[in-house]
């Protein structure tokens, strides 16, 4: 991985998606645990906020259409791994403690101008062949559109 990527989180579409490898509500997981899916990454500011359980109370929702599209969902945080669990126990997709911050700076979900240690409500659509395909940054005031998202990865399969 270059140097660039690793420290300004310079992901682009089109690119290979950086590896990653994270403690989860689920265990441990890669991002290669997840090859030939398509994979949403999504980052959200903090446990216990309120509009982020509102989103993920969506895509649990949603979960199974997400399923039958052979599309894994997969949340990121820098709160612990006792706070997710805490917050909300029965998610049906991993979400991963980034305490580090390491992966959230990988994939530039950390917005320095904005907050030094919180991630925006990030979004990456990552393709079953590990290329990132969409890239959608809502700042955190803004709700996440999950239907949006369905609709991006239905279209992303048929291309």
């Amino acid at each position: 991985m270059d140097y660039e990527l690793m420290m300004n989180g310079n992901v682009k579409i089109g690119q290979k998606a950086p590896s990653f490898e994270g403690i989860s509500t689920y265990g441990k997981i890669k991002l290669e645990n997840y090859k030939g899916k398509t994979i949403v990454l999504f980052s959200y500011p903090g446990d216990f906020d309120k509009m982020s359980a509102k989103e993920i109370i969506e895509l649990c929702n949603m979960y199974l259409y997400f399923r039958m599209m052979n599309t894994e969902i997969i949340g990121l945080s820098i709160d612990s791994l006792g706070a997710h669990k805490a917050w909300m126990p029965d998610i049906p997709f991993p979400i991963i403690a980034d305490r580090s911050g390491e992966i959230a700076r990988k994939y530039g979900m950390i917005a320095p101008e904005i907050n030094n240690t919180e991630t925006a409500r990030n979004v990456f659509i990552i393709d079953k062949m590990g290329i990132i395909r969409v890239i959608i940054v809502y700042p955190k005031q803004i709700k996440r559109n999950i239907n949006e998202i369905l609709r991006i990865v239905k279209n992303l399969q048929t291309i």
